[in-house]
């Protein structure tokens, strides 16, 4: 299990080796910008980043496994369109994610992400609460959840930082091998340059969003899918997880 969690680490995170960064634009068109349509740019830019940073977070909320812990290699992409990434010819937009999971008493899960994309690091801490879990197959279990996220870029000279606060509720049934699960989520997120000459301004964005998916579970090895949709833009995720 341990194998094939490194090897989709390590494929995952080659994906977007061979993609030239989105973010090499990013000086040159906020700086010939006005304040007004940079704001513009920057609120955009915020909105594509934070769908990114959210999708794939959403996920069973049943028990962890053996000892609690579960792994989770998540390969999330989706659709952007915001002026610095079409500057740099960038349409889609890759986020492989490490996901691990631990769970506590009293019915607590903590939380940990990390994410290395396009001189990128993400890194994300949270915990998800289990409100009810049911045994009934059409009754589904109930969870809530919180993480906070940071996305440190340096590209060249181009340089940002985004931070993300997602916070939902999911819902999974129960199915034996299969487990599909239905989310809501509500996330903010705000994008601040620096680099360039609009160090001064910051970009915003903030939206609700939802999410559905399926594990397949084969002993204690889970695939999985989901689609989270944030602001109208569809987020999918591909993943494999292992509990221990």
């Amino acid at each position: 299990m341990k194998k094939i969690a490194l090897i989709m680490s390590f494929v995952c995170f080659c994906v977007v080796s061979v993609f030239a960064s989105p973010f090499d634009k990013f000086n040159s068109v906020l700086d010939s910008a006005t304040d007004k349509q940079a704001q513009r740019y920057l609120d955009n830019l915020a909105s594509d980043l934070g769908a990114a940073m959210t999708g794939g977070s959403f996920g069973v909320s049943s028990s962890l496994g053996l000892a609690n812990f579960n792994l989770n290699i998540k390969l999330s992409n989706i659709n952007v369109s915001n002026e610095i990434m079409d500057a740099a010819g960038t349409s889609v937009l890759y986020m492989p994610i490490i996901q691990a999971e631990f769970g506590l008493p009293y019915d607590i899960n903590l939380i940990g992400r990390y994410s290395y994309f396009y001189d990128s690091n993400l890194y994300g801490l949270g915990a998800r609460y289990d409100v009810y879990d049911s045994t009934v197959i059409f009754i589904p279990s109930v969870a809530v959840q919180g993480i906070y996220s940071i996305v440190k870029t340096s590209s060249g000279s181009n340089k940002l930082d985004t931070d993300n606060i997602a916070l939902g509720a999911v819902a999974t049934f129960d199915v034996p091998f299969v487990t599909p699960y239905i989310g809501i989520g509500w996330d903010t997120t705000t994008l601040k340059p620096k680099s360039s000459t609009k160090q001064n301004l910051s970009g915003t964005a903030s939206c609700m969003g939802y999410s559905a998916g399926v594990a397949i579970s084969v002993l204690m090895i889970n695939g999985n899918v989901g689609v989270t949709i944030y602001d109208g833009t569809p987020n999918y995720s591909f993943g494999i997880s292992a509990g221990f």
